[in-house]
């Protein structure tokens, strides 16, 4: 079994664990778009509590739809997001972004087989196609909006779901990040065609308006992991490269 394979599977077991025992109070809560099968999910699981370590505090990573996600950081629910993208401050300007990404995600587009495949945004926009992406994905949900009226997007519920419409020639396009890929979707995509990246995304951790401390404490905390080599380490493990 590959490496990254192994560490995802005891990571799983870990946030069974974890989601198992009540939130006390001492323990913040971030919420993720990533579904909690995915790479990403993982990988940013452990950087969390790496992350929080260095400032003694105790945080959990939770999958949550999009706009539940969204809704929960503005009622003060969470602490913060984590998989957010640098233009998500442009939609919510109170809330605070650590200064560097914790990771690059890069996009890509499925297609059937016997299509050609997809290299750019532009390409993608050149003839009329529908276009399905996840559920909650506001850069996506922006950028292919903007592409209209060649450009028929539409959302679903996860990356599965998406690449299952393109198998099933329902849709022309899938529209995805390589983070969110769990084994189960990454063997879909055998059934179809995918390009060159169509970008690569920063992901940021966001903070509510009031953890302004933690934001100072936690940009602090994610230098020294840098300057350690962890997000390095944590890349090679996760995603079996080096770090982008």
């Amino acid at each position: 079994m590959p490496r990254y394979r192994l560490a995802i599977a005891a990571a799983a077991c870990a946030a069974v664990a974890a989601s198992a025992h009540a939130q006390g109070p001492d323990t913040l809560i971030f919420g993720t778009t990533h579904e909690t099968d995915s790479v990403i999910f993982h990988y940013a699981s452990d950087y969390l509590h790496r992350l929080c370590a260095e400032v003694r505090q105790r945080c959990e990573l939770q999958s949550l739809p999009g706009r539940r996600s969204e809704a929960m950081l503005a009622d003060g629910s969470i602490a913060g997001e984590m998989g957010r993208v640098k233009e998500y401050g442009l939609k919510h300007p109170q809330y605070l972004r650590l200064d560097e990404p914790f990771v690059l995600s890069r996009t890509y587009a499925f297609t059937p087989p016997g299509q050609p495949p997809i290299d750019s945004w532009a390409q993608l926009a050149a003839a009329e196609r529908t276009v399905s992406y996840k559920r909650g994905i506001y850069i996506y949900q922006t950028t292919l909006e903007s592409l209209r009226p060649r450009v028929r997007p539409h959302d679903v519920q996860n990356v599965p779901a998406c690449l299952d419409m393109v198998i099933k020639r329902r849709d022309h396009v899938c529209v995805y990040d390589d983070g969110s890929l769990s084994a189960a979707s990454r063997a879909m995509l055998s059934q179809g065609r995918t390009g060159k990246p169509l970008d690569e995304m920063g992901l940021y951790i966001y903070l509510g308006a009031d953890q302004r401390a933690l934001a100072a404490n936690l940009n602090a905390a994610a230098r020294r992991l840098q300057a350690q080599g962890v997000k390095t380490a944590l890349h090679r493990r996760y995603f079996g490269g080096k770090e982008r």
